[in-house]
């Protein structure tokens, strides 16, 4: 038996524990040889090499289940198929990782740059973007929210609320037109849309908007739509679309409303170049 290894002295040559290797042998894929006398359990030079390979796949973070299947038809075709598989798994999260790390630093941007953001009326142009509205002017209680939301839940899991961790609120043009900024809905922005989908959204154009950005409570909303509403028209602009809020900083990223920061964003036209002037 010295040309053999017992458990303890295998374990502790790849630096893993005693129940591991039990557990290799529970589910079938390295089963020592044991001796009747003692029931110490035995592992050869050939299950030495045998637990170096499940410790290189599993180390890929291959399952226990797909290494004891390979493992029990091993060829170089199969080695290839799992590498391949395992290699397009990391690709998914690398992806993935980098998706996370942009929303973080977009985050993080619009975080650093609210000081100079601050009640400062500009124009920007804003990407197209695709969604359906859900009119709340109707609604009485939170029941009615919640199911308003449930009957379009299929437009929420391919939305920006994962993104942005958000949906957007909006005004209509008319109710801007006439003063009147309490009347709001929900924008859900679909950001990955099916084309069975395209006749039920509803896409707004790439466009210039009159935006601005303020820190404060919801309950002064109406009155930063107030003030950029006539610095649109001061300077030679009309409404041309419904506004999109966007909130920066909303109540689930700080309990102090006055930390809140949100942007509002109004397509504007200019008056000479709109024909219906």
């Amino acid at each position: 038996m010295k040309e053999k290894f017992l458990i303890g002295e295998l374990a502790k040559m790849f630096n893993i524990s005693t129940d591991t290797l039990r557990h290799y042998d529970r589910i079938g894929l390295l089963k020592p040889e044991c001796d009747p006398n003692n029931d110490y359990r035995y592992y050869d030079i050939r299950s030495f090499f045998k637990l170096s390979r499940i410790l290189f796949f599993k180390n890929l973070d291959i399952s226990l289940e797909e290494i004891n299947r390979y493992m029990k038809h091993k060829n170089t075709s199969n080695l290839v198929s799992l590498l391949k598989k395992k290699e397009d798994e990391i690709d998914h999260k690398i992806n993935r990782l980098m998706n996370l790390k942009n929303k973080i630093q977009t985050k993080l941007e619009l975080l650093e740059n609210i000081n100079s953001e601050l009640d400062e009326m500009k124009i920007k142009r804003i990407p197209a973007r695709r969604g359906i509205f859900l009119d709340m002017n109707d609604v009485e209680s939170d029941y009615e929210i919640k199911k308003a939301f449930k009957a379009n839940e299929q437009y929420l899991k391919t939305s920006s609320w994962l993104i942005e961790g958000q949906i957007y609120t909006s005004l209509s043009k008319e109710n801007m037109d006439q003063g009147i900024f309490t009347r709001f809905r929900y924008f859900i922005e679909v950001v990955s849309v099916d084309s069975d989908q395209l006749s039920q959204t509803i896409e707004i154009p790439e466009q210039d908007c009159a935006c601005i950005t303020f820190e404060g409570p919801y309950c002064e909303m109406a009155k930063y739509y107030a003030v950029l509403t006539s610095w649109i028209y001061e300077n030679g602009y009309v409404i041309a679309g419904d506004s999109i809020e966007k909130n920066i900083v909303d109540y689930d990223f700080s309990d102090s409303e006055y930390e809140y920061v949100s942007e509002i964003q109004i397509p504007i036209k200019s008056v000479i170049d709109n024909s219906e002037i």
